[in-house]
């Protein structure tokens, strides 16, 4: 921050040194070139201007004498050849219309204006010989350009070299290693008779001006230096203390809260009286440590009471898995194997199958909507309700029909179950069962293929009373396979949403015809479980397989 500041501030003053250095110095350049077009104006009026083109003509006329490799310029000056040039010119010194000329340049040359260096006459011309500009009379006192003296010129188009003479020129600024910087005016002088006789020229001097305004903005650039210095370690200060020290505070504060040393600086210990977004900060901050305690205090119990929920829910889980068959027969005749793995702790999924008498066994799958304790407890009393009422007499629809109106009796979370239910005779293999609202079971004859067994599907148990149910009868075949299942696993939801679905689970059962039904329970769920993928469990899967093999 200290160093962004200095810069910034640094940059700032820089700027505004340059660019009062470059208005200043314009400034004080038009106003000199405004003065010096001024005075120009002045001699323009003030000149001869008969006695200017007399001057003139006869400078003309010895120049046109000299041949064109003999012509030499100012950048010559003081050496032989100059001189002898400037010697055929002496003649033009003698005239009284030079003279004269002169005398009236000398007035303003000698007025009271320390700037003015020199004022002088001159002309542009062009011939075979050079473009160039020609001096006239010069009122300098020292060193002045006597006539004869030539100044090659190729600064501008000389297409235009009339509209020069008529028109002057705008007032230009120069800086040459002989003169220094200098503001230069032209202007026309006219005859009697409208003619440009010459163009009349002033050079203001400029170098102490000039050596002011660097010697001003020196001044004052070490003074906005200087200012700005100060202001910038008034202003550290200033933020060190109420923005600096605090956060830093802040920051030390936080990193002991995380590191959660019993003796580390807390944020309720700390005081910051600032009353800007620092000290809001600070408040907020003793705010969130008081929140965030009362939070881990709650949090504590919660965690304690979670524990002890989820260690009855262990118990209860187990009691209910304990509640299902795992003892499975070992007969010749008959050959079961079941499976239920809960989408929670505890499911609503149950499979059942038990001995009615020495020839008939009862074979459930059954289903409660919901999940968690609702639904298994739900499933308990169902299950219960399914094993009493088959120790009457009866058909599965029959006995469907009063577990229904049981279950309806007192049911105030409306919950439902959907069941299959069958009764097997093992001597015949005559199988009579009842759907109420379940998924169809799969068949498989021998030497076929499974196919889902599509019999009436009645309204799930709980749904309303007094509903009737249809049996159905087949017949087994020695080596016939029964597949039972809950919706767990058609409708298993993949990552991107798609379902498992009947026809993948039949083209599984297909494809492990001869597994043993242990075997074809551990395929079914490894197939689910990768077509599932990472996705949490949606719903209980539950599967029963029987294969019946006839009468020994």
């Amino acid at each position: 921050m200290s160093i962004i500041v200095t810069i910034m501030a640094l940059t700032l003053c820089i700027v505004s040194i340059i660019m009062s250095n470059h208005r200043f110095s314009a400034t004080n350049e038009d106003l000199f070139k405004q003065e010096a077009l001024d005075l120009t104006r002045v001699v323009s009026l003030t000149v001869d201007g008969d006695a200017l083109k007399t001057v003139k003509d006869r400078v003309h006329d010895i120049f046109a004498s000299i041949p064109p490799d003999k012509v030499v310029i100012s950048d010559e000056w003081g050496s032989d050849d100059f001189n002898k040039q400037i010697e055929l010119f002496a003649p033009v010194v003698d005239m009284p219309e030079y003279k004269k000329v002169h005398e009236q340049l000398s007035k303003v040359q000698n007025l009271d204006i320390p700037t003015v260096s020199s004022v002088y006459t001159m002309i542009y011309d062009e011939n075979e010989k050079m473009e160039y500009s020609l001096y006239l009379v010069d009122a300098a006192t020292e060193d002045p350009c006597l006539p004869g003296v030539f100044d090659h010129v190729d600064s501008f188009d000389w297409d235009d070299v009339d509209v020069m003479n008529r028109e002057g020129k705008d007032p230009y600024l120069t800086n040459t290693e002989m003169y220094g910087w200098l503001v230069t005016a032209v202007v026309p002088i006219y005859t009697t008779d409208g003619e440009i006789a010459g163009l009349a020229s002033i050079d203001l001097d400029m170098n102490e001006i000039k050596a002011n305004e660097s010697s001003f903005f020196m001044m004052l650039a070490l003074t906005l230096i200087a200012i700005t210095l100060i202001s910038v370690i008034i202003t550290l200060v200033i933020i060190s203390k109420t923005i600096v020290r605090p956060v830093k505070q802040l920051s030390v504060a936080a990193g002991d809260y995380i590191s959660n040393d019993e003796n580390s600086i807390k944020f309720s210990s700390i005081y910051i009286h600032n009353s800007d977004e620092i000290g809001d900060l600070s408040n907020a901050m003793k705010k969130m440590e008081s929140d965030i305690n009362d939070y881990i205090d709650n949090i504590t119990l919660i965690t304690a009471e979670k524990e002890r929920v989820g260690a009855e829910l262990n118990i209860a889980s187990k009691m209910q898995t304990d509640m299902l068959p795992k003892n499975f027969p070992e007969r010749r005749d008959i050959d079961i194997f079941a499976t239920m793995t809960p989408a929670k702790e505890m499911g609503g999924d149950f499979y059942d199958f038990f001995m009615i008498d020495d020839d008939h066994m009862a074979l459930v799958m059954a289903d409660v909507s919901g999940k968690g304790i609702p639904a298994a407890m739900f499933m308990i009393i169902a299950k219960t309700l399914i094993k009493i009422r088959t120790t009457a007499p009866g058909t599965p629809a029959q006995a469907l029909w009063d577990i229904n109106n049981k279950l309806c009796e007192d049911n105030p979370s409306g919950l439902f179950v959907t069941a299959w239910f069958g009764i097997l005779t093992l001597s015949s293999g005559k199988l009579i069962c009842s759907n109420a609202g379940h998924e169809y079971p799969a068949l498989m004859h021998k030497y076929g293929n499974y196919e889902l067994l599509e019999n009436d599907n009645m309204p799930p148990l709980a749904a309303m009373e007094d509903l009737e149910y249809e049996d159905e009868e087949i017949q087994l075949l020695p080596g016939d396979r029964l597949f039972l299942y809950t919706d767990g696993v058609p409708e298993a939801k993949a990552p991107d949403g798609s379902r498992f679905g009947t026809d993948k689970m039949i083209e599984i059962l297909n494809s492990k015809k001869d597994c043993t039904p242990e075997e074809l329970l551990t395929e079914m769920k490894k197939k689910v479980d990768e077509f599932t993928g990472d996705s949490d469990p949606f719903d209980d899967v539950t599967m029963m397989s029987v294969i019946w093999h006839g009468k020994s």
